[in-house]
């Protein structure tokens, strides 16, 4: 009986994270329209409602309420390019204090503190949603997306993502054995003792990492000769788009042209690779159905406003300081990506 309990439990709880767990295509979508919205605005007003939106689906997926740590990240990145921008800028009409030395002195305005907090709350609300959605797609939701033809890319672009958090969790491992066995660090010469260690123990994980890989076989291409001179014919094609389009924007046509070449190579390519299975999809439900559409939709009302009047998203203090303009219809345009706090739960 205790075993038959704890089964169901299990199951119980397997279904309660199935039922609580969002769609990792929805929060794509979630995530592209949060940092399309903080790219095209630079009114403070839609800004902070993106960014307490972002905000609240990440405290609402951990269960936790902020820390000192969020904190002091967010209100870092509110004052560097304030005070940047306060020290280095001297336009604006609005005298603060003046400094009367030749090289570094002038007039310090209002306006410049301004542009620099303005520019601070747009990069703290593009990372609040890049946060939010790290903590809401695994890398692995992210690969299942990638098409066939670059999932080899993606792979190893994943695994790359995960060098700097594996070497800092490693630097710790280090310093808590160290101080178990009661060494105390004096200065830059104990650098040593703990290179050499993280040197060792990154050696033996990507030696892990790559039997792991072999085993499972990696680097076993399916394509043969032909295909894989057609994957690299596929990058150039799209390497020269690229080019062509920043380099003479005259020949958009042959630019979108080669574009179109290499990601039909791609195309065809990924289908003769197949793709990876998996072991648990996916389940799409209304929920994710309604994100994605309200969302989507809330972006293409900023970029219909950024092409038609693109003067109602941007703030610009100089050259006399105003109060931001509060537009209405585009702050309710932002209230969908508030949806996730109040549809999932903790995970």
């Amino acid at each position: 009986m205790p075993e038959a309990n704890a089964t169901e439990s299990g199951r119980v709880s397997l279904a309660d994270s199935r039922r609580w767990r969002l769609h990792p295509g929805a929060w794509i979508a979630w995530a592209a329209a949060g940092a399309g919205i903080a790219l095209l605005s630079r009114n403070p007003w839609q800004l902070l409602l993106v960014g307490l939106a972002a905000l609240a689906a990440r405290f609402r997926l951990s269960g936790r309420p902020p820390g000192r740590s969020d904190a002091a990240l967010f209100l870092g990145l509110l004052a560097f390019p304030t005070l940047l921008n306060f020290a280095l800028s001297r336009t604006g009409s609005t005298v603060l204090w003046r400094l009367p030395l030749p090289w570094i002195g002038g007039n310090f305005t209002l306006e410049a503190l301004l542009f620099g907090f303005v520019a601070g709350i747009q990069i703290a609300t593009l990372l609040a949603v890049m946060i939010a959605f790290s903590g809401a797609v695994s890398s692995t939701d992210l690969l299942r997306r990638v098409p066939s033809g670059l999932y080899p890319v993606g792979l190893t672009a994943s695994i790359g993502l995960t060098f700097a958090p594996q070497a800092r969790r490693t630097f710790h491992e280090i310093r808590e054995a160290q101080e178990v066995r009661g060494y105390q660090a004096r200065g830059w010469r104990d650098l040593p003792q703990l290179i050499v260690p993280m040197v060792v123990m990154s050696l033996e994980n990507a030696l892990a990492l790559g039997e792991s890989l072999a085993s499972r076989g990696w680097g076993q291409s399916r394509l043969g000769h032909i295909g894989r001179w057609g994957m690299v014919s596929a990058w150039l094609l799209l390497a020269a788009g690229l080019v062509l389009w920043l380099v003479a924007p005259s020949l958009a046509w042959l630019s979108i042209l080669s574009l179109g070449a290499g990601l039909a190579t791609f195309v065809g390519l990924g289908r003769a690779m197949g793709r990876p299975t998996r072991f648990r999809p996916d389940t799409w439900d209304w929920r994710a159905t309604w994100l994605t559409g309200l969302c989507l939709g809330s972006l293409g009302v900023y970029v219909a406003v950024t092409l038609l009047q693109p003067g109602l998203l941007v703030y610009y203090p100089y050259p006399r300081a105003v109060w931001p303009e509060v537009h209405l219809p585009l702050l309710l345009a932002c209230l969908p990506l508030g949806l996730p706090a109040l549809v999932i739960g903790r995970a």
